[in-house]
């Protein structure tokens, strides 16, 4: 066979580790709870999805170079006599010399390999960017092929054409892990929970307040996977819980961003709320008419919608509380997970609930573009600033939407913010203590005003939601500033949207 025998042995190590690792990635509940641990400080476990990608990726390299080692194989033996095949151990039904179609498509490695191709190419496909963003529903179901995946796997070295099979060995831990992370998953992945409001925000933001499981625990800053049983009730999106954890319901704010969010909001829209309830008290009627008609035909219309969810599952915000001082910036929607942290916070110190925390001083950055896109988080900040009597919390809003931070505008915005800020202790845009700024953030600035001013502590937790851009900037300025090796040391950790 020549060289390429290698090739294929070596590819098919390499593809058996990562294709085993992948389910290690997806295992949300273990992940969750491995960040309780120590571990968390040396494995970046909030990159587990990032991480998922790379591996997939990698995975498809040697995936490509097993198969063309394989065509090459067939191919060379495809043309050898039939007392150097005997070692192979291939039975074929026919006294005729197999051809290269033969081995190809009559034997396990090449029939299994060519169906494992097809699955690898299709999820791919589907997992694309833009594919995923434009059709998510056929991203999940064609994701749903890897329990076929891993059989076939399985299977496709039973034939050993070139060695014993290996893929199990890398295959058997992975496994059981993922096998028991999925069945933490059916805690709550069943159970239906009623929508106690709704509620249509502006820049095409929904809010649904739902109840809350019994025993259900989770952290600020966490996130679930919700699905809707009024349409497509078995797929599932992932949203960071706005609500906070002393709160006897759930919620979240989902943005109107592709086909599944703008159903969703067009689901709870007033008007078609009207026609769903006018259709209800048609059924109801005929109903009392006509006892004998069939309940399962009209069930769907007035059956109340529901909620589902999986999780919850560990967040990029959610280790805050650990740090004396914590630095928290959101970028535009990836202010999200504060609307449940900063909740978290004004309630545990303003009850003394968070007396042994170690959280001290939290200072607020909101980046956006402008404030009327997110009234929302407005009404949030307003609430918070009420119930935060121990002034644990300082606020900061950069407003990004005018083209150059001194022009004429701008500066007589910030003249006239500025003297109505020092009259009345408050923003004439928001009615808020928050502090205005014209222009984004200068973060290497602010980090050293923090270390200036809290020199007393090594360490400070700094956490961003938003944005890969403004990650980027985030995780530039810590660096430059933690080369400077004065105290205390910036420690970020993020999320991305």
């Amino acid at each position: 066979m020549g060289p390429f025998i290698a090739l294929t042995r070596g590819s098919a190590s390499a593809l058996s580790f990562c294709y085993a690792l992948l389910l290690l990635t997806m295992s949300r509940n273990i992940i969750t709870r491995l960040r309780d641990t120590s571990l968390h400080q040396y494995i970046p476990l909030d990159s587990h999805t990032q991480f998922h990608k790379i591996v997939a990726c990698t995975a498809l390299f040697f995936t490509i170079l097993h198969c063309i080692g394989h065509i090459v194989n067939f191919f060379h033996i495809s043309h050898q006599s039939h007392e150097n095949l005997k070692c192979l151990g291939i039975f074929f039904y026919s006294d005729n010399k197999p051809n290269f179609g033969d081995y190809l498509f009559m034997t396990i490695p090449g029939a299994t390999g060519l169906a494992l191709y097809v699955i690898v190419c299709l999820i791919f496909i589907f997992a694309h960017f833009k594919v995923r963003m434009k059709a998510y529903s056929y991203f999940w179901t064609v994701h749903q092929l890897y329990v076929l995946f891993y059989l076939l796997t399985l299977l496709h070295g039973m034939a050993k054409l070139t060695g014993s099979p290996k893929f199990w060995i890398f295959f058997i831990v992975p496994a059981i892990v993922y096998t028991f992370d999925k069945i933490l998953s059916l805690q709550t992945k069943y159970m239906e929970l009623d929508i106690l409001q709704t509620e249509l925000l502006p820049s095409d933001v929904t809010y649904i307040k739902f109840s809350r499981p019994p025993n259900f625990r989770y952290l600020s800053g966490q996130w679930i996977r919700l699905a809707c049983t009024g349409f497509r009730p078995n797929e599932y999106h992932s949203f960071t819980l706005t609500s906070a954890p002393h709160q006897a319901h759930l919620s979240v704010h989902v943005k109107a961003t592709g086909v599944w969010t703008n159903k969703l909001r067009s689901y709870f829209h007033p008007n078609n709320q009207l026609r769903l309830n006018a259709a209800q008290k048609i059924i109801r009627s005929i109903e009392d008419k006509d006892d004998s008609i069939n309940e399962e035909s009209h069930r769907p219309i007035y059956h109340p919608v529901k909620i589902k969810i999986e999780g919850p599952f560990g967040g990029g915000n959610q280790d805050w509380y650990k740090y004396e001082i914590a630095v928290m910036i959101g970028g535009g929607i990836g202010v999200t997970p504060y609307a449940s942290i900063l909740n978290d916070l004004v309630f545990g110190t303003s009850t003394n609930r968070y007396s042994g925390v170690a959280c001290k001083k939290v200072y607020f950055l909101w980046v956006c573009s402008s404030h009327k896109h997110f009234e929302w988080f407005i009404d949030v900040l307003r609430d918070v600033e009420r119930k935060d009597v121990t002034q644990v919390l300082e606020i900061h809003i950069f407003i990004t939407q005018f083209f150059h931070k001194f022009d004429l505008r701008t500066t007589m915005l910030y003249i006239c913010e500025n003297h109505f800020q020092r009259l009345s202790n408050k923003s004439m845009f928001t009615g808020l203590k928050a502090i205005n700024h014209f222009g984004r953030p200068d973060l290497e600035a602010f980090l050293k005003f923090i270390q200036k001013k809290h020199s007393y502590v090594s360490k400070v937790g700094v956490f961003s939601c938003g944005p890969t851009a403004l990650t980027k900037t985030i995780s530039n300025a810590c660096e430059t500033v933690n080369n400077q090796r004065k105290l205390p040391y910036f420690l970020h950790q993020f999320e991305n949207f």
